[in-house]
């Protein structure tokens, strides 16, 4: 069972659309994401990088911050 220190460390990614309707997965803390031509695209990158119980959609526009 994972500890409160290893779930804060773990990488968590939302996936859904962005204003423009395009599929992106960001992680939770601004660390990763990208643009992705389909759902299933945003998926199998979000589960490779944070596992398939990591991962949850959005049902309001996402947006990926650029610094």
């Amino acid at each position: 069972m994972p500890t409160a220190a290893t779930s804060a460390a773990r990488p968590h990614f939302k996936i859904g659309r962005d204003r423009e309707g395009h599929w992106i997965a960001v992680e939770t803390h601004g660390r990763g994401g990208g643009y992705f031509r389909s759902r299933d695209d945003a998926l199998h990158y979000a589960r490779a990088e944070a596992g398939a119980d990591a991962v949850t959609f959005s049902a309001r526009p996402l947006a990926l911050r650029l610094s």
